[in-house]
């Protein structure tokens, strides 16, 4: 193959409905596999570091960075969530550049988040042509409500509809008065009082004309932000890239573990960094440098995607299912052969009582406690705990990744539980769940838990959490206990690969807001969408009927 490489923009695609997309297209001289890249954001805005058209022009393929159906450079109508069209405009893309004189006729579709979901999306179509799906950060709607317990991923919600607004508006100056135009300049420097209305109905985005969307039926659930699809419709091999704080860590991991179960006879691959949901994948994520090998250009991941996919042209060997993940802690990267690892079972961790909601903390250990005391706090809708680092976006004032947490401790809507200072090193790689029993003196409230490492020096940085929302009580999740005592909840906090350092404690640190991530609980049954009516909620934790379990590799533990 010749390694002469051309650029061509504005390249014209033809929908099957006579709409034309347009794209950038990077093309090798001869004859090559092609990448295909789908984005709302316009296509020579995007550069990420999961991969970009020069890394796929220096792997030996084509790329595509098209804008999808009314953005940018593209013709048609655009509306902010129109799977059904996206999937068929995908369709049609593959299709297109499959039959083009500088492509071999095999496609990869490839993206992040938004262009990530339409590579699944696109795949589950089945384009003939479809060659196999390079994808990150990645969600569907029903796993990311399972993922939030019920409650609403409120700052990233409302964040990325200022920006979608605010980008339609100047692009449409027509359809909008002068109200929305200052009201979208006023949300783009400070989103807050969007995010602290109540209710949220009638917060500053009630008042915009012309923005193709309804605001109340998406802030109330009627509309998904996310589509779904089947992973025994997508029969291409799958390599899906995410970071431990991304938003949508645990959602990710699945999608491999799912194109595995469904498709086993098929090479799979997952990479997992320190990583949260940004485009830059640096070693610096929050407050912490995990070194230089960290970072996703030192990990090598654009080749390793283009390598994936060029064993599979070749066809050759039996098909295999990679794991390669991040190791926080011992900030090394390790493999596996699947998720969780094999060598990886399940550790529980008692909760003993001593938890005083403003400061002291509970006991973690191995011996389940006999101590019926209960722990208890307040919280109050108007006075949530506000998130700070863990799996949270960036797009309002929130910053995601390990941001120590100690603070949280002296609030009297809090409550933590630790181990002793650990005398060997313990590897949490894999599943994390708690088991609480609580009780509750109002109809609802939410009951959210992190998983934390706590260092000597007193700092305390999140690794894992998870949230259940009582009033979406299922069978699986939140269960009515007999002897009269509360509810047993569990509550999943997804997927980690944290080393606790010799000297270090796990903890669990238990309230029942993370605002704005979350939306807030009104404890009253009501939704904060439509209503203010909010009410102050004591929850008693029985710690005698509550632990943590973990997946744990080498467990040579003393706690």
């Amino acid at each position: 193959m010749t390694t002469t490489a051309s650029w061509h923009g504005d390249v014209e695609t033809p929908m099957r409905d006579g709409v034309v997309l347009r794209s950038d297209v990077w093309r090798l001289g001869d004859p090559a596999p092609a990448v295909v890249f789908r984005t709302p954001y316009g296509r020579r805005a995007l550069t990420s570091d999961v991969l970009k058209p020069l890394d796929c022009i220096l792997g030996g393929y084509a790329a595509v960075m098209q804008d999808t159906r009314g953005r940018f450079g593209s013709d048609g109508d655009w509306a902010p969530l129109m799977w059904d069209q996206e999937a068929l405009d995908t369709f049609d893309t593959v299709e297109w550049v499959a039959r083009q004189e500088w492509c071999n006729g095999q496609v990869i579709l490839a993206g992040t988040s938004y262009g990530g979901i339409l590579s699944f999306l696109g795949a589950s179509t089945r384009p003939p042509s479809l060659a196999g799906v390079a994808a990150a950060m990645v969600t569907t709607g029903s796993r990311d409500r399972r993922e939030m317990g019920g409650a609403m991923r409120l700052e990233q919600v409302l964040t990325w509809l200022i920006y979608m607004a605010t980008d339609w508006v100047a692009r449409h100056p027509e359809l909008a008065d002068e109200r929305t135009v200052a009201t979208l300049r006023d949300l783009w420097a400070d989103p807050s009082p969007a995010l602290t209305a109540l209710p949220l109905v009638e917060g500053p985005m009630s008042s915009l004309t012309g923005f193709p969307l309804d605001i109340p039926a998406l802030l109330s659930g009627e509309v998904s932000t996310t589509p779904e699809w089947r992973a025994s419709d997508i029969d291409v091999p799958v390599f899906v890239t995410t970071g431990w704080y991304d938003v949508f860590c645990s959602a990710t991991v699945d999608a491999f573990r799912e194109a595995v179960a469904e498709q086993p006879d098929l090479s799979h691959r997952l990479v997992v960094g320190p990583w949260a949901h940004t485009g830059s994948l640096s070693h610096l994520v929050g407050e912490h440098n995990f070194g230089i090998t960290a970072s996703a250009g030192a990990a090598r991941l654009p080749a390793r995607q283009l390598d994936f996919f060029h064993r599979k042209d070749a066809a050759s060997g039996a098909p295999s299912h990679e794991v390669t993940y991040f190791l926080m802690g011992a900030d090394r990267w390790d493999s596996a052969p699947a998720w969780p690892p094999p060598n990886a079972s399940p550790y529980v961790l008692h909760l003993h009582p001593g938890a005083r909601a403003g400061g002291g903390s509970g006991f973690l250990g191995e011996a389940a406690s006999e101590n019926g005391a209960v722990d208890s706090y307040r919280y109050d809708p108007f006075v949530p705990v506000p998130v700070r680092g863990g799996r949270v976006i960036h797009l309002g004032r929130s910053t995601p990744g390990p941001i120590d947490l100690s603070w949280q401790l002296d609030r009297s809507d809090v409550l933590s539980y630790q181990t002793p200072p650990l005398s060997t090193a313990v590897d949490v790689v894999g599943r994390v769940r708690a088991d609480l029993r609580v009780e509750i003196d109002q109809p609802d409230t939410d009951v959210v838990v992190r998983l934390v490492d706590c260092w000597p020096d007193g700092r305390i940085f999140p690794v894992a959490e998870g949230i259940v929302r009582l009033r979406d009580r299922t069978d699986a999740v939140v269960r009515h206990d007999r002897s009269g005592q509360g509810f047993d909840v569990r509550i999943d906090l997804g997927y980690t690969a944290q080393r606790f350092k010799a000297g270090h404690r796990m903890g669990l640190v238990i309230t029942s807001s993370a605002f704005p991530h979350a939306d807030r609980n009104l404890n009253s049954l009501e939704s904060s969408v439509t209503s203010s009516e909010a009410r102050t909620v004591t929850v008693n934790l029985h710690p005698a009927g509550s632990t943590l379990t973990v997946d744990a590799i080498d467990n040579q533990k003393d706690i």
